[in-house]
């Protein structure tokens, strides 16, 4: 009886395994197929995007000689263009990409968080790839001043940059992980950053900081501002992805506890809310209110760095001791600014710099273990 009933258990056992065997290898095939796809897909929003730019573009210039920038310029209409076709190209992309079986834990998300997401991570990209096309004209029209091209010219100009952003913003979106957040908060901040320093009237705002460039008004006051707003975006749709890592590595490792999995969203969370209400507070309107949220910014995080060892104990000790040299790094560029040495905008920079890097290290850290807790899952399975 017991022999019969030890049978039946290791049957049972060895199907199951089976099962979860012929899972993982669909798993993995439906990923490279969802991968073929998007790539084909990419393809044809491009092509589309080319061809609604060469419509728009002859039916713009037809006729006439188009001024590179200036008025109804090429690089008025190459940046109408990156804005509205990248927005449009993320958008479907984004949507789609709950179809990848690595991103399956998209389909659980509420439709109003998922349109909450699909908007932040869009309209971030077209802000993006609007601003790199207002640098790369405004820098043509500075070493080519006045110039003028002829129709074919312009609408060429402008086919292109619709297909290139058609395809970069839908293989973008198609791929989101916590890292390329990362890296899009660096490039909505360094963008936006740039087009406010390069259209500001005051030639002395690096002697102060760069909160100062949010209250001069205009478009530099304007710029400066939505791009604090749509960093606090970026940042809390990386929180959302940090807390899904975490509750993924949950499964396999009983230190990640959800309490401190919820801590660290929470962490983000409030970083994305001191973005968010430094633009909504600018230093003009009130020097205490923006100066609490860009202080209290810097001392949530200087105190997750601080506190990581006891939050996320099951770390590595390099990513911990990392933590804490950034944590003294920043501290040790707030000393020279303290004597003068730094100016704000420069010790700004540099702890940009810092939490940007670490950043990217904690989240492919993240990734990392878990893939490796993932696979040896697999193993044990296998076994």
């Amino acid at each position: 009886m017991a022999r019969g009933a030890w049978s039946q258990g290791a049957r049972l056992e060895a199907a199951a395994v089976r099962v979860e065997r012929q899972l993982h290898r669909d798993g993995v095939i439906e990923a490279r197929r969802f991968a073929v796809r998007t790539e084909a897909r990419a393809i044809v929003v491009a092509a589309l995007a080319f061809g609604v730019g060469l419509a728009g573009g002859a039916l713009g210039f037809w006729g006439r000689a188009a001024p590179v920038w200036e008025g109804a310029s090429v690089g008025a209409a190459g940046i109408v263009v990156a804005a509205s076709v990248t927005l449009a190209a993320a958008s479907v992309s984004y949507r789609l990409a709950a179809r990848d079986p690595r991103q399956a834990w998209l389909m659980g998300v509420a439709h109003s968080r998922r349109r909450w997401m699909t908007a932040a991570l869009a309209i971030s990209l077209a802000a993006v790839f609007a601003m790199v096309q207002w640098v790369l004209f405004h820098a043509a029209s500075l070493i080519w001043p006045g110039a003028a091209v002829d129709t074919m010219t312009a609408t060429m100009i402008v086919a292109v940059v619709a297909g290139g952003c058609g395809y970069t913003a839908f293989t973008l979106a198609a791929h989101v992980t916590a890292t390329r957040l990362v890296l899009l908060l660096f490039a909505v901040v360094a963008t936006g950053f740039t087009v406010s320093v390069a259209t500001t009237q005051d030639d002395e705002w690096y002697r102060l900081n760069f909160s100062e460039l949010g209250g001069r008004g205009g478009v530099t006051s304007a710029v400066f501002n939505v791009t604090l707003i749509l960093a606090g975006g970026v940042t809390a749709l990386l929180a959302m992805y940090l807390l899904t890592s975490l509750e993924a590595w949950a499964r396999t490792e009983s230190r990640v506890t959800r309490t401190r999995a919820l801590i660290v969203y929470v962490v983000f969370l409030v970083l994305a809310a001191c973005f968010i209400g430094a633009a909504l507070v600018p230093v003009t309107f009130s020097q205490l209110g923006h100066n609490i949220f860009a202080i209290g910014m810097a001392i949530v995080f200087g105190g997750f760095l601080l506190g990581l060892r006891w939050v996320l104990p099951c770390l590595r000790w390099p990513i911990i001791a990392l933590a804490f040299a950034v944590a003294a790094g920043i501290f040790f560029s707030a000393s020279l600014f303290w004597i003068g040495y730094y100016t704000l905008a420069t010790h700004e920079m540099v702890c940009a710099g810092l939490v940007v890097g670490w950043l990217l290290l904690f989240t492919r850290t993240l990734a990392a273990a878990g893939r490796a807790d993932a696979a040896a899952a697999d193993t044990d399975a296998a076994a």
